[in-house]
């Protein structure tokens, strides 16, 4: 008997190992995982490297079983996924399945929504898939799902009284979880011999800076007289309401009346879910009075920047007297600092801003950096915002509001990633890790100096395991592919460890920039190269320093460009003068009948770099072919015959000054 229940924990924790390893992931890219629903409030579910990049190669599902009688909803509340060819997503995508199979794909999705879309099924269970090739990888997607379930007391026939235990009951708009499109007016009163506890799970309503077509109202008491636990009208949009449960309403007395209207508009929103229950009435005790001291509701923007200290566990920043209507005129900051070997995680919460085109009136801007100097990384106002990263372990937000109008604000959540030694994110497959310090190291494209391959891409990611200082990359030598956007061959270097994160910047050609990291502790390189045309390649020096780039320019420098372009303006204007003499053939010696015009040569008249790597990849070039214009109608000029002897010299001598592109 005790051998049989040996065998029975082994199994049992073979199956528990086998679940647990389900789950997504960089090692188990196919896979497939059921999510049940336990119960009607809102869950959570994000792609695996979230708002940096999801892997390449994965098929994942997810299963989610709502039970039976009831309904699915999942809220993609935003998806960054690689686009495809027009409408068509295929290459990454995220498809919707209505049921417990793969058979009926309700709709597929790729490209970038940032509000997301809803998805109701029509039995009690749907799967949701990623899919993604071996190319490009985006952020992926982040969505809330819960249990869609008509309840029987609507109340918007009549009004329905109803008695709240500590049992937790639901209410819901007529319709409910399918869109409604009517005139409707529901209305409840809730008893209980307690309090009553009320919380809004989910909102979707026609929301905007008042509530003229749907609105919601939570009464302290048993009529419309009694005051607003709403604080008037609550109407959100799924795109506004908070990603978590956080409007919770507490009566003072055993009753609470709530009112629900809908205005016939074409809109097609969804409604709301509504818990409530019973709770135990507060017992007071009496004590001395004590003297306390209120501090004015936005204060927090009169004190200078608030500091604040990231860690694993989450934590919230709130507009002034949120969720009620912010003041004018506000001017708030917050510096967010996490530990010298982590990055800072900032989440969208719920923002309602007052709109304005250039987000000119109020706004929420964030600057990866300890202050407002740091680059920025996001600004939004209105409804529209979105959720960013650190490339270092501070991030500096700014809130301003203008001398108008006033909305709900802001509700931000922020804490840490995983250490600078472990990339919140996945750095490109066969990168070559390199550690920068303050003595001047070297990297170089494949066999320079000889030339390099074609159809490659290659990575090196540069580490600043100090906390300290920046990275800087000097490019020494450079011949590479030139092209004035740099479509062929190219260096292109990142603001992180991966190249989800912005361009620091690229070159080409005989470029020799130097490239500056201020913002994190990585910097990634990128060489790629098409199939035509190799060269020697590149040199680039990277080390560690405190000192920042000047960004002024020498009055020298200034003089050289100013006669430079001066020169060229002379130059331009002397042979227009002499191109209209020549037609007009008033040179001397310059006959106007019984010559033939020659045409000039387009390609001696673009050339100015002579390039032995351009000469030995000449004949191997077949791409990008250049059509000429020609024009269909054929025009007879006067011969013209010129004695070139006694045309008059140019006073100006153009000459390259660029040296020639050596192997």
């Amino acid at each position: 008997m005790e051998m049989s229940w040996v065998i029975v924990c082994c199994l049992l924790c073979s199956l528990f190992n086998i679940a647990k390893s389900q789950s997504c992931s960089e090692s188990n890219l196919i896979n497939s995982e059921t999510l049940p629903v336990a119960s009607r409030s809102l869950q959570t579910l994000s792609s695996p490297g979230w708002r940096v990049s999801y892997y390449p190669n994965m098929d994942c599902q997810w299963r989610i079983s709502a039970g039976n009688g009831n309904r699915v909803v999942v809220d993609v509340r935003e998806y960054i996924i690689e686009d495809g060819e027009g409408s068509e997503c295929v290459y990454d995508y995220l498809q919707f399945f209505d049921g417990s199979s793969t058979s009926v794909t309700v709709t597929t999705v790729c490209s970038t929504a940032r509000q997301g879309k809803l998805f109701v099924s029509t039995g009690p269970d749907a799967i949701l898939r990623l899919k993604s090739d071996s190319s490009i990888q985006q952020a992926g997607f982040t969505m809330r799902y819960f249990i869609g379930k008509t309840e029987d007391q609507n109340g918007c026939s009549a009004e329905v009284t109803l008695t709240a235990t500590s049992t937790v009951q639901y209410l819901t708009n007529k319709q409910w979880p399918d869109s409604y499109d009517e005139n409707t007016l529901c209305r409840w009163q809730i008893n209980s011999s307690g309090k009553v506890e009320m919380e809004i799970l989910f909102s979707d309503m026609v929301s905007g800076e008042e509530c003229f077509s749907d609105t919601l109202e939570i009464f302290d008491g048993s009529s419309r007289t009694d005051p607003s636990l709403t604080q008037g009208f609550f109407c959100d949009s799924r795109s506004t309401f908070p990603s978590r449960s956080s409007m919770t309403f507490t009566t003072s007395g055993s009753s609470a009346y709530i009112r629900f209207r809908s205005i016939a508009s074409g809109y097609s929103r969804h409604g709301f879910v509504l818990s409530f229950k019973e709770v135990a009435p507060t017992v007071t005790t009496t004590q001395a009075p004590t003297t306390t001291t209120t501090q004015p509701p936005n204060d927090v923007c009169s004190s200078g920047t608030i500091q604040l200290t990231a860690t694993n566990n989450t934590q919230y920043i709130q507009s002034p007297n949120y969720p009620v209507f912010y003041s004018t005129n506000l001017f708030c900051s917050w510096l967010i600092a996490g530990s010298e070997d982590s990055l800072v995680q900032l989440k969208v919460i719920d923002s309602y801003l007052e709109d304005s085109e250039g987000c000119v009136g109020d706004y929420v801007r964030i600057h990866d950096g300890d202050n407002a100097e740091a680059a920025v990384i996001a600004t939004y106002c209105g409804e529209i915002s979105s959720s960013v990263n650190s490339t270092s372990n501070k991030l500096y937000i700014q809130f301003r509001s203008d001398g108008s109008v006033g909305q709900r604000g802001f509700h931000l959540e922020y804490t840490t990633l995983s250490e600078y030694s472990s990339p919140a994110c996945i750095p490109p497959a066969g990168v070559t890790n390199l550690v920068a310090n303050t003595t001047a190291e070297y990297l170089e494209s494949p066999n320079y100096p000889d030339k390099y391959n074609s159809s490659i891409t290659t990575y090196w990611l540069i580490h600043n395991p100090t906390g300290s200082g920046y990275i800087r990359l000097e490019v020494e030598d450079s011949r590479i592919e030139a092209d004035p956007y740099c479509s062929y061959d190219k260096v292109t270097v990142y603001r992180g460890p991966c190249t989800t994160y912005p361009v620091l910047g690229s070159f080409c050609g005989v470029q020799k920039p130097t490239i500056t990291q201020y913002t994190g502790a990585y910097v990634l390189v990128a060489f790629t190269t098409d199939s035509n045309a190799e060269f020697k390649g590149f040199r680039i020096k990277y080390y560690i320093t405190t000192e920042r780039e000047t960004t002024s320019t020498p009055w020298k420098n200034v003089a050289i460009i100013a006669g430079a372009v001066v020169g060229g303006i002379i130059g331009v204007a002397l042979i227009a003068g002499l191109a209209i003499a020549i037609k007009r053939g008033k040179l001397p010696g310059m006959k106007s009948k019984g010559h033939k015009r020659r045409r000039l040569s387009s390609a001696s008249s673009m050339s100015s770099i002579s390039s032995s790597d351009e000469s030995d990849n000449e004949a191997k070039r077949k791409r990008r072919p250049k059509t000429a214009l020609r024009s269909k109608t054929k025009v007879k000029l006067p011969p013209v015959k010129a004695n070139v002897d006694k045309l008059p010299k140019l006073p100006l001598s153009i000459k390259s000054k660029i040296p020639p592109i050596s192997k």
